[in-house]
């Protein structure tokens, strides 16, 4: 009997590394429609071939649970309501509701053992192979050791403790599930062996000057992208504690340093123009970033964008209601497309035709932000154009028609909602239709600047703390920035903890970092975990904001927006919500895991036994 076992690399990857046995006692010819053990990582071809179905594999499966649904949707800056009238989407998500049986968001670790899997496979066939040079050798096992110690962070912030698998058990012929199953490892045991991958990685780095496709390395794990990872797995090993590991002071400094690296070493520069970041492919600011502009393979980015915008099927918003207004009339939206199909040069005073939203078709709205992140924005801030808001027309003028109203002020009409669009349709080649084909940042350069902020601060460090703020400030006002009107003065240790929150608000909106914002910025240096900013009032989207004197800052019910409302409640019952519950059916499938389940999440009675 001759075993196979088959990799796919068509297209992209669709779960772990998928294995197929053929028993054959006669032939003895490879078969042609797969890869076996012995006929593919036979060449440098092959290996390469690896890495690039393996960013196809994250790209199909990870972006949405990175960029939105792990860290942003459950993270108080969403309304349980749209302006459309559309259901709302991962309602439980956005109260934070969550149990083993129901409401469990993620299963399986949010799916990253499958990618580890694979990242375990090219390990050991890097280790065990003639066909590559020591430099291409030392480049992937870079690669494959920095995304295993991504992936294994993205499972210790949501999960704690990871099961640490790190050889490819099946290709060394491991077939029996019962010899599969394995146990979490402690909170500290996992952390020390992210430590341990992304010093490993750095070393094979700092060994070769192998880059992988260098006309789009970007798009590809990287010596930068190692050290940002670096530099968050110590900031937050420094300030967040997590089950049996207690937060280490010490680490902090150690991420100022990776961080610094990754701002000096690399030649990296802000981009200009906020907006030049989300139509430019390969841009100056982009350290790693998941590829969705190619028009070769028709893959477009579809959240969050998709369920954040206005639903044309529904009609809603445009028959009842008026966006900003200028000279031409209402809706059009200083100098970006706007929904109602016009575009409005400011620099000429001019509108045209615009027919995006035409050609869009885009489904119901599904998630609305809080009007209160509107709010958070001034007029001179170039990043306040991400918003299209619309505006309650009183009675008389809704009777009247009006198209525009000279003395309009829109701090006296009624904020209904807001829609976002921060990453901008395009007209795809040879099409009549638009698709958000927009690289999706997971870390670019201005992330780097904040968390280097958030060091700063941790050391004391008041003027490093103003330049970093000020450097994203003042690309955001362009050239209206202002020193004296616009930039930040550093306070105390908590006022420049806010200041950080709320700048990462305004930069960050749609990019996935809130929740994690809220678990690691603290009003106490060294305090507790109920000091962080999650059970905090600082940690609510309004905080800051004065609806007593500006009665006009209301939500979309009417109401006055809340400012002080913490995300979870603060009291002891909310801690276990720190970390995310694993599935029911995980812990059915895995007997070693079966005990295993974070503290805090207990089936409902009706689904015990």
């Amino acid at each position: 009997m001759k075993t196979y076992i088959k990799t796919l690399l068509i297209g992209s990857f669709v779960g772990a590394g998928l294995m197929h046995t053929s028993c054959s006692d006669i032939l003895d010819k490879k078969p042609i429609d797969y890869f076996s053990q012995e006929s593919y990582w036979g060449s440098k071809t092959e290996f390469e071939g690896f890495i690039t179905a393996m960013s196809q594999m994250f790209r199909a499966n990870y972006p949405a649970n990175i960029l939105f649904y792990a860290g942003e949707q459950r993270a108080g800056g969403f309304e349980q309501a749209t302006i459309d009238g559309s259901g709302i989407y991962n309602s439980s998500v956005i109260q934070n509701i969550y149990d083993e049986s129901n409401n469990y968001q993620f299963t399986n670790f949010a799916g990253y053992p499958g990618f580890i899997a694979n990242l375990n496979e090219l390990i050991y066939r890097c280790n065990n192979t003639d066909v590559l040079d020591e430099e291409t050798k030392n480049g992937l096992l870079g690669i494959a050791y920095g995304w295993r110690a991504y992936s294994f962070f993205q499972i210790y912030r949501m999960y704690g403790g990871a099961v640490l698998r790190l050889e490819p058990d099946v290709t060394l012929g491991i077939y029996d599930p019962t010899q599969l199953y394995m146990a979490r490892s402690t909170a500290e045991e996992t952390l020390t062996q992210i430590k341990s991958d992304i010093q490993t990685s750095l070393d094979y780095f700092n060994s070769t000057d192998y880059v992988f496709n260098s006309s789009t390395k970007d798009y590809y794990w990287s010596k930068a992208a190692t050290e940002m990872l670096a530099g968050e797995v110590y900031l937050w090993s420094g300030k967040v504690t997590t089950d049996d590991h207690t937060a280490t002071p010490a680490d902090v400094a150690t991420a100022a340093t990776y961080f610094n690296n990754v701002i000096n070493n690399y030649g990296y520069e802000l981009m200009d123009d906020y907006f030049e970041v989300w139509t430019t492919s390969h841009n100056s600011e982009s350290i790693y970033s998941i590829c969705y502009t190619s028009e070769n393979d028709g893959v477009y980015y579809s959240y969050p964008p998709y369920y954040t915008m206005w639903a044309r099927i529904t009609g809603t918003a445009y028959n009842n209601y008026w966006s900003t207004q200028d000279k031409e009339g209402w809706g059009h939206v200083k100098g970006v497309a706007n929904r109602f199909g016009n575009w409005y040069d400011t620099a000429t005073g001019t509108s045209a035709t615009f027919d995006i939203w035409n050609n869009c078709n885009f489904g119901p709205m599904r998630i609305q932000y809080k009007n209160a992140l509107y709010f958070q924005y001034d007029e001179d801030d170039s990043r306040i154009d991400m918003f299209y808001p619309l505006w309650k027309l009183t009675e008389e003028e809704s009777e009247g028609d009006v198209k525009y109203l000279d003395d309009f002020d829109p701090k006296a009409h009624d904020l209904f909602g807001v829609f976002v669009c921060k990453f901008r349709p395009k007209r795809i080649s040879s099409s009549d239709y638009y698709a958000f084909a927009n690289d999706m940042p997971i870390y670019r350069l201005a992330l780097a600047y904040m968390y280097a902020a958030e060091c700063a601060n941790y050391a004391g460090d008041n003027a490093t703390v103003e330049k970093y703020i000020n450097a994203i400030r003042k690309r955001a006002y362009g050239d209206k920035w202002d020193e004296s009107k616009h930039g930040y003065t550093a306070g105390s240790f908590a006022e420049n903890e806010n200041a950080i929150m709320r700048e990462k608000d305004k930069e960050f909106i749609m990019e996935g970092q809130r929740w994690w914002d809220l678990r690691r910025l603290t009003v106490v240096k060294d305090g507790t975990q109920r000091d962080h900013f999650v059970f905090q009032p600082q940690g609510c989207i309004g905080y800051g904001l004065d609806p007593v004197a500006n009665p006009w800052m209301i939500d979309i019910n009417g109401n006055p927006i809340e400012t002080d409302v913490s995300v979870l409640n603060g009291t002891t019952q909310d801690e276990h919500l720190l970390l995310w519950p694993l599935d029911e059916d995980l812990l059915g499938s895995d007997s070693a895991l079966k005990d295993q389940q974070n503290p805090g999440y207990v089936k409902k009675e009706e689904d015990k036994d």
